[in-house]
C-alpha cells in the first residue's frame, strides 16, 4: 500500500511512502513505512477519527517540540488521506526494550547503567520541558539505529502542570498513586516507573505481580514490598537469575524510586546523586561494538 506524504523540509511537493509492514500488537496501528525518494525508513502512528483518537493524538502532540537523542524525533509531514491522524516518526531499527531484555541483552552491570542513564536523561529532558510521559515501560523505549535509547508513545503524556493524572498508566509499572487515581505529582509517577525498568533490566523480571485482589502475605505484591523492604530484598538475592546485578548501591536506588510518598521519593536529582548511577559507563563507541555483538549473536539462535 501506498501513501502521499508532504514533508515540511526542504519540499512540499507530495512524495510516495510505502507501507512495509505492520509494526507491534498495540491498540493503535503502527506501521514501518518508507520513502523511496529520500531512501529512509519511518514509523507511522495511525489514530482513528474518532473521540478517542483526538484524545490520544492531542496526547502526542505534546512531543512534538521535545529534541532530544534519546526521545524519539518527530517528522514534520501531512498527509493527503485524511481519513486519520497521522504521527510519522524516525524509525528505532532494532526494536524495544522488551525484546531486548527478554533475549538477554543487558548481560552487563555496565549496559544496564548505560542503557538506565540514557533513560534518566531522556525524562529529565521531557520533565524540563514541562512534560510527563505517564506510560513508560519497555514497550516504549526502543533501541534506535546507533544503539540509543529512544523514548517513544506520549499518547498517556500530560502537562506537568496538570493537578490530577487522566492516565490509567500500564500494569505492573505504574505507581500506587496512579493505580489509586490519586497522583497530583506527575514527575513522581515517571521516576516510580523508571525504578521498575530499572529492576527488570538488572534481573529480566518484574518485582510486582499487580492483581485486583492482593493481600500483604502475597511477596510479590508492591504492598508486601512496602511493609518490609529487606524481606523483599531477601528473598529476590536468594535467586540466583536475579542476584548477580543487584548490589546493595542499585537496591537503594531502586527503595529510593520505588517511595510510596510521591512527595519524598527519589527525583531526577537524587537519583543521578546516588552511588551505583555515578558508576562507569561504556563509551557510544564500545556500546556500539557490545550490544551490536550481542544482537548479532542473539539473533542467530
Amino acid at each position: 500500500m501506498q501513501l502521499s506524504v508532504i514533508f515540511d523540509h526542504p519540499s512540499r511537493s507530495p512524495e510516495p511512502l510505502n507501507i512495509t509492514k505492520k509494526l507491534g500488537q498495540g491498540k493503535l496501528s503502527v506501521y514501518e513505512v518508507y520513502s523511496p525518494n529520500r531512501k529512509t525508513n519511518y514509523a507511522l502512528k495511525v489514530f482513528p477519527k474518532n473521540k478517542l483518537g483526538a484524545i490520544q493524538y492531542n496526547k502526542e502532540k505534546l512531543m512534538f517540540p521535545l529534541k532530544h537523542r534519546n526521545i524519539i524525533q518527530v517528522i514534520p509531514a501531512s498527509f493527503q488521506d485524511q481519513s486519520f491522524y497521522p504521527l510519522l516518526t524516525e524509525y528505532a531499527k532494532y526494536g524495544d526494550f522488551f525484546d531486548i531484555v527478554t533475549k538477554g541483552c543487558l548481560i552487563t552491570e555496565n549496559l544496564v547503567r548505560t542503557y538506565f542513564k540514557q533513560l534518566v536523561e531522556g525524562i529529565e529532558y521531557i520533565h524540563s520541558q514541562g512534560v510527563a510521559h505517564l506510560d513508560l515501560k519497555l514497550e516504549n523505549i526502543m533501541l534506535g539505529s546507533n544503539f540509543e535509547l529512544k523514548i517513544i508513545d506520549f499518547d498517556q503524556a500530560q502537562n506537568l502542570s496538570d493537578t490530577m493524572i487522566t492516565s490509567g498508566g500500564t500494569i505492573h509499572y505504574r505507581a500506587p498513586e496512579v493505580k489509586d487515581g490519586s497522583c497530583s505529582q506527575l514527575s513522581a509517577a515517571d521516576i516510580y516507573a523508571a525504578g521498575i525498568i530499572l529492576y527488570v533490566f538488572a534481573t529480566k523480571e518484574f518485582p510486582f505481580l499487580e492483581k485486583e485482589n492482593h493481600s500483604h502475605s502475597d511477596s510479590n505484591s508492591y504492598e508486601a514490598y512496602n511493609k518490609d523492604p529487606h524481606a523483599f530484598w531477601a528473598s529476590k538475592s536468594k535467586k540466583r537469575a536475579t542476584k548477580s546485578l543487584l548490589s546493595q548501591d542499585l537496591k537503594n536506588l531502586i527503595d529510593g524510586m520505588w517511595d510510596s510518598n510521591p512527595s519524598t521519593r527519589f527525583t531526577i536529582d537524587d537519583i543521578k546523586a546516588s552511588k551505583w548511577y555515578q558508576g562507569p559507563v561504556l563509551e557510544e563507541s564500545s556500546l556500539k561494538v557490545q550490544i551490536g555483538a550481542i544482537l548479532e549473536r542473539k539473533n542467530r539462535k
